[in-house]
């Protein structure tokens, strides 16, 4: 029997090609809908950084004499940064902490004030490390003695820069590509081209990749000793402990290890080598983990898992990629590799929608955060890879003159190679980016506006400036009827109280100050609103105009 011609062998190709793609996509979609479900039953919801669950004194609180001990309960543990424990009163003055301490293993923060002080309006104020490594300012504004008014002067400033803001993106970016060149190049690999280990170009471009990760990995250990000590300037040896303590600083120890170790013996050189090749592939996936959004104790161990499982899929994917640019001659094994890249841009896909899942919420997100824009453009290179990816297994099919049988040879380098390549170091600069952003659940906010008709032209508008939960301010305006106010007539009156069955709030009265009347008519202006707890609130407000009182209601959601 004659050979089928080399077209309906193509058109084959294709057709396998395109079914494997149809049933992995499908399979990765199914996964997806399991997982999220998972994290959504299973999952309360939580913060991706540590919050504070209670404070003495309490947000917005009053006491009537000076408190001796301040403090902050927390929602996992943290590290207290160095010398961030104040306490500031409505002239910026500070007073004087006489210690500051961490205890129940990280979820209390407690300060001692020195002596006592006078009756006013004081913001208490702290700096911690949460578990996934990002700065978390704490603050709580309480009045003492006669003095029960906040005004506007009390602020819990801006995080400190310096070092820190100046490493944190390249440091991580060198991370990312150090695992894609050293623990993907590796794992990839062995899975594909185990011939290619014990060459001399594999252990050139693997040496560079452990060169990479280790500089990224001291530069996040500076970043955190910096953050700690509240400056690199102010570093000191407590600070330094304190950071190799942690599960992060151990995580990158070890790595910094065995990247030494790996970079004098590349996997190939020997079974020793190649065992510590593959605990190095492990630690390095384990501190950039925990490095990230995967190393918050919330939702626990999902978060991990399913950052660990994201980073090791498209480290080898990145890194098979590499191989194919940088290490073997012409597009070898080819047929071989998109099997395997396959199946781990299905992981990617799989664990990728889930992490977004738990990091995007509400949807609205995804297009009004820094976080959910990064990620969106991040999606877009993916896609792009895996477009490029699919053109070079095209190409070797129509471009090869003299294919060199089962094994998937082609001698000529694909053009798109390159390109696949470079839009993976792209992807390792968005993911950068990304991870050292605030979740846009915790980021994401809007005002809330509404419109409240009680007749005969007595119209209210009612603004809520955030959703986020904490401090907001609510404003009423009543708009002037077109006759104005009669001369010595009673002004309009507005009253506003919340309520949340979730937070078990039956009344919440919110103070209102009132301004006008003006050219545009009445506006009443929350003062010292705090909104503690996240759900569905009921706003309740009560008008007493011309034609007696009315009430008007409605909900929102607090994030």
């Amino acid at each position: 029997m004659s050979e089928p011609s080399p077209p309906v062998l193509v058109q084959n190709d294709h057709r396998r090609f395109a079914a494997t793609m149809t049933r992995a996509v499908a399979f990765s979609w199914l996964l997806a809908f399991v997982a999220t479900a998972a994290a959504v039953w299973w999952a309360p919801p939580a913060s991706a950084h540590a919050t504070i669950v209670s404070a003495a004194p309490g947000d917005g609180s009053h006491v009537d004499v000076s408190p001796e001990v301040l403090a902050f309960e927390l929602s996992e543990p943290v590290t207290l940064v160095e010398g961030s424990a104040q306490l500031i009163d409505s002239t910026g003055a500070r007073h004087s902490v006489a210690t500051d301490r961490v205890e129940d293993g990280g979820r209390r923060i407690v300060f001692v004030v020195d002596g006592t002080i006078g009756d006013g309006a004081y913001l208490a104020t702290a700096r911690v490390i949460s578990a996934d490594t990002h700065v978390v300012s704490l603050s709580s504004r309480f009045t003492v003695g006669s003095v029960t008014q906040f005004g506007h002067a009390l602020d819990a400033g801006a995080t400190t820069t310096g070092v820190e803001q100046y490493l944190r993106y390249p440091s991580k970016s060198a991370v990312y590509l150090g695992v894609v060149l050293s623990s993907g190049l590796m794992i990839a690999g062995r899975w594909v081209w185990t011939t290619t280990l014990g060459g001399r170009r594999f252990r050139t471009v693997y040496r560079v990749g452990t060169a990479v990760l280790t500089v990224g990995l001291l530069g996040r250990l500076i970043v955190q000793v910096a953050g700690q000590s509240g400056g690199l300037a102010d570093a000191s040896a407590s600070a330094v402990a304190t950071v190799l303590g942690s599960q992060l600083g151990v995580a990158i120890v070890v790595a910094v290890v065995l990247n030494l170790a790996c970079f004098a013996y590349p996997p190939g050189t020997n079974r020793t080598a190649d065992a510590l090749g593959y605990l190095q592939a492990a630690s390095a996936v384990a501190a950039v983990t925990l490095g990230g959004h995967g190393g918050s104790t919330e939702r626990w161990p999902l978060a991990f898992l399913g950052t660990a499982a994201h980073v090791y899929a498209a480290a080898l994917w990145l890194g098979g990629v590499c191989i194919l640019a940088l290490v073997v001659d012409g597009v070898a094994q080819l047929e071989r590799w998109h099997r395997v890249a396959a199946g781990h841009v299905v992981l990617v896909s799989v664990t990728g929608l889930t992490l977004s899942i738990l990091q995007v919420r509400p949807v609205e997100a995804l297009f009004r955060t820094s976080y959910g824009l990064v990620l969106t453009v991040k999606v877009v290179l993916v896609g792009l890879v895996v477009v490029a990816g699919y053109l070079t297994y095209r190409r070797y099919r129509h471009g090869a003159t003299d294919p060199a049988g089962d094994r998937g040879e082609n001698p000529r380098r694909s053009r798109t190679v390159i390109v696949e390549a470079a839009l993976a170091v792209a992807v390792l600069a968005a993911t950068s980016l990304l991870s050292s952003l605030t979740p846009a659940k915790d980021s994401y906010t809007t005002n809330v506006h509404t419109e409240l008709n009680f007749g005969a032209s007595e119209i209210l508008d009612v603004e809520i400036d955030t959703v986020r939960r904490g401090p907001q301010t609510l404003t009423v305006r009543f708009r002037t009827p077109d006759a104005g106010f009669a001369a010595g007539a009673a002004l309009p009156d507005v009253d506003v109280e919340l309520s949340s069955a979730v937070a078990n709030v039956a009344r919440m009265p919110v103070e209102l100050t009132r301004t006008g009347p003006d050219g545009d008519g009445l506006t009443w202006i929350s003062d010292g609103l705090i909104v503690p707890t996240a759900g569905e609130w009921k706003v309740t407000v009560r008008f007493e105009g011309t034609h007696g009182p009315k009430l008007a209601s409605f909900d929102y959601e607090a994030l």
